[in-house]
């Protein structure tokens, strides 16, 4: 058992390197997810200072915390004028992105470590891997615009990507998990789950959403309203789950944050004639302040419990090689079928940078099968999306500057 001291410092130490590494990335261009995630390595399977045991404990529980508030996030900073420009073209390239490296993944990892993985495990760590983060694309556009003008329809697409792929990731690795915790199930019944998961869940999110808004406006001078929103946030999720089956309170948790803060477009969709108007910003800032608290802590924890080993390290970066070469050939392809500008179809061919939500799926086989019935390796998955992460983190921060600069320079429209 940790010592309630060694706790503390290690509570305090977190988010002052969470900090310090926000400011060393305006000068090095380095992601804090790297030194969040080295430092839980060192405390952890380094130095052992920390027993994974313990923190493996709160998988189920940092699991689903974790989806509310990445979902949550995605949700509220949907801007719905991006969303109307660039929707069509964000969603191609989404999903074809999805369908190409859920399988070439699940094939390859099946196909060099067959012993842990079947096909359909392979395709379990295949939708963990297939999605960019929202935070990650962030960063690099914001160092890339210094280096690159015209760089707005771009940032509108692959940031809409990044927002678009979180639930239709998390829906589809759910699917999977009952196909292999429910090999009878097939494939047409699971794609019929996932249409009624998505159905139902996206009404239970948009009617709490509607009905959250208008309470928030009658509480609009009252102190302490976005604890008590992520309090309904985790009421919603769990209702969603209940009534629309696994994966639903992902999808809910996402509709609820973008109905939140986009209310009049919703309601003016839905033929409402309600002019209230939740206070956007501040949902948003309060948000940003629990990621932030939230980030800190879950990447040092994915740290503290990983395990280190030769072969997940030379696997995970051979994942990285394929991804970045499957989202190049279907970025060229989409990109020339969509007529994107020069500056999008160089940018997304290589910006395919993971993060937080990869590491959060990394943790559902923990959460769907605690007492490992079905998966017997759970450790397996952050085990390798840990090094993926890293490994295309490393590739966006020290190589994309300099080769989209490069092709832009020689590549005409």
């Amino acid at each position: 058992m940790i010592n309630s001291d060694s706790l503390l410092l290690l509570i305090s130490s977190t988010l002052i390197l969470c900090y310090i590494s926000g400011l060393i990335y305006t000068k090095t261009k380095i992601p804090d997810i790297i030194w969040l995630l080295s430092f839980g390595i060192l405390l952890g399977p380094v130095l052992g200072y920390f027993k994974k045991e313990f923190f493996i404990s709160l998988s189920p529980l940092m699991g689903v915390v974790a989806i509310c508030i990445v979902t949550f996030d995605a949700g509220i900073n949907i801007d719905t004028k991006a969303l109307a420009r660039t929707l069509l073209k964000s969603m191609i390239l989404t999903i074809a992105t999805f369908l190409a490296i859920v399988p070439s993944v699940g094939y390859a990892v099946h196909f060099l470590i067959p012993e842990s993985f079947t096909l359909l495990e392979g395709m379990l760590l295949g939708t963990m891997v297939a999605g960019i983060s929202t935070m990650a694309v962030t960063s690099l556009l914001d160092g890339l615009r210094k280096l690159i003008p015209n760089l707005e329809s771009t940032r509108a697409l692959l940031l809409l990507e990044s927002t678009l792929i979180d639930p239709i990731r998390f829906i589809t690795a759910i699917a999977i998990i009952r196909m292999i915790m429910l090999p009878g199930v097939s494939f047409r019944e699971s794609f019929i789950d996932i249409v009624y998961t998505f159905v139902i869940a996206s009404i239970i999110g948009l009617a709490f959403g509607l009905a959250w808004a208008e309470i928030l406006d009658r509480l609009r001078s009252r102190p302490f309203n976005y604890i008590l929103t992520i309090a309904i946030l985790f009421l919603t999720y769990l209702l969603a789950e209940a009534v629309a089956g696994g994966g639903g309170g992902t999808v809910t948790a996402f509709i609820f944050g973008f109905v939140l803060t986009n209310y009049r477009y919703v309601s003016k969709r839905l033929g409402l004639d309600r002019n209230l108007k939740p206070d956007k910003r501040r949902i948003i800032e309060f948000n940003e302040e629990m990621t932030f608290l939230f980030k800190s802590y879950y990447f040092v924890y994915m740290g503290l419990i990983v395990t280190l080993s030769y072969q997940y390290l030379t696997i995970g970066f051979s994942v990285v090689i394929l991804l970045l070469a499957v989202r190049y050939a279907v970025a060229t392809g989409v990109g020339r079928f969509m007529r994107f500008s020069r500056e999008e179809r160089v940018i997304s061919r290589f910006i395919f940078t993971l993060g937080t939500s990869t590491i959060v799926m990394s943790q559902l086989p923990f959460i769907y099968d605690p007492n490992r019935n079905y998966f017997l390796n759970p450790e397996i998955y952050p085990n390798l999306c840990m090094p993926i992460v890293l490994g295309t983190v490393l590739f966006a921060a020290v190589a994309i500057p300099v080769i989209a600069k490069r092709q832009l320079a020689t590549i005409g429209e």
